[in-house]
């Protein structure tokens, strides 16, 4: 099978190891992935439930990759019409296409900071809170972002004002920055299933970094207060706030990666890390089938090296319409997408949500429906190794 595990002698993998430490090199042509040790959590007190959904997440590399939706269950678009949730969960364009759900559920937490009662996107925290619980009582993965307030001039994640280096220790805004993490785990502590555990999430703070689009980003902050700002994120929330429930998610943009270097320059310590993931989105169909192929593949080498996981965490074709979009591709989801998944193992693809119509001053991302893709989606969804909820096995238990 494609992705059956492949061992290598010694030897070879000293050579391997040899040939892919040259500076900023990665050939394409060599998609073969070193496996130096079974992947293992970073958080040595995880508990039982997400040391069990991560050891999941390894053998279900094997079978194929998990497709996931940025706010699946919310709402979406359906006849070109949009809907909204009516209180079940029981909704999503997915599952009108394919009769499942997505595998990975994609939720985002920008506002919780400034006790905000809605998100980013206008989506009231109490109605997260109970869809994150619902697509864990169905057996999916839950998967968290966060495009933070700027803590210096207070605009939204995109202002580009210098602020790391005033909320990392030492900062004169670290205090301030304590207390927004602090209503990130307050948050988070509501979560709980219905024995009163904690449910297990993939966080991915401080993502895109690799560009200057956000605060955090490079050209806005250095490798050193990333990484310290990177610490301290995972550090205050373990130790501080005793949340052991977290699976930790590394995002450069593809936009501004070519190397190894580049995919590394703020590579915050394997200690801080559980998967290593790319948000790449098709533009306009120039470089997505060669270029996320290659990161993905040299993504792949890097995350077996440090045994870790590694996912497309971000991805999609955004308005896929003529009608709609300068660049549209009828059959985007079986001749980009899974050219990219179908021959690597990734864990997970989340496309981003469907939040809207273009005409509305929204967007989408996912097939729904209707839609100009909808036979392509659906000749997607149906191959074996692409994996929906439907597809997973107990992802909260593990008893090999």
């Amino acid at each position: 099978m494609r992705r059956s595990i492949i061992n290598i002698s010694i030897l070879g993998a000293a050579i391997l190891l040899l040939a892919l430490s040259c500076k900023g090199q990665a050939d394409p042509q060599q998609p073969v992935t070193p496996v130096r040790e079974r992947p293992s959590l970073s958080d040595k007190e995880a508990t039982a439930q997400t040391r069990a959904l991560y050891e999941n997440l390894i053998d279900l590399m094997d079978k194929g990759t998990m497709f996931g939706a940025q706010i699946p269950t919310e709402y979406g678009l359906d006849g070109g019409k949009k809907w909204v949730d009516d209180g079940t969960a029981s909704n999503s364009d997915t599952k009108f296409l394919t009769g499942s759900h997505p595998a990975v559920c994609g939720w985002d937490f920008t506002g919780l900071e400034t006790d905000q009662t809605e998100n980013i996107d206008g989506e009231p925290f109490e109605v997260i809170r109970k869809h994150i619980i619902a697509a864990y009582g169905r057996g999916a993965v839950n998967t968290i972002c966060w495009h933070c307030t700027n803590p210096v001039s207070m605009g939204n994640a995109w202002d580009g004002t210098r602020a790391v280096y005033a909320i990392i220790p030492g900062g004169a805004k670290h205090d301030m920055f304590k207390g927004w993490l602090d209503r990130v785990a307050e948050f988070i502590q509501t979560l709980k299933t219905p024995e009163g555990e904690l449910i297990p999430l993939i966080f991915r703070p401080w993502h895109e970094h690799t560009g200057s689009g956000f605060w955090w980003g490079k050209g806005n902050s250095s490798q050193s207060e990333f990484v310290a700002l990177w610490h301290f994120t995972v550090d205050y929330l373990r130790g501080e706030k005793g949340l052991h429930n977290l699976i930790f998610a590394y995002s450069p943009d593809m936009v501004h990666i070519s190397s190894r270097d580049a995919y590394m320059e703020y590579w915050p310590g394997d200690g801080y890390v559980d998967i290593l993931g790319l948000d790449a989105y098709d533009r306009d169909g120039a470089d997505y089938g060669h270029k996320c192929l290659q990161l993905c593949r040299l993504g792949n080498v890097i995350a077996a090296e440090r045994a870790k996981i590694f996912a497309l965490t971000e991805t999609g074709l955004e308005n896929n319409n003529p009608e709609e979009s300068k660049y549209y591709n009828k059959k985007w989801w079986t001749r980009m997408l899974y050219k990219v998944i179908g021959s690597e193992r990734i864990s997970f693809a989340l496309v981003w949500r469907n939040g809207g119509f273009p005409s509305e001053g929204s967007h989408y991302f996912n097939a729904w429906r209707g839609c100009y893709s909808e036979d392509d989606f659906i000749t997607f969804a149906s191959k074996e190794d692409v994996l929906l909820e439907r597809d997973l096995p107990d992802m909260y238990h593990y008893a090999k």
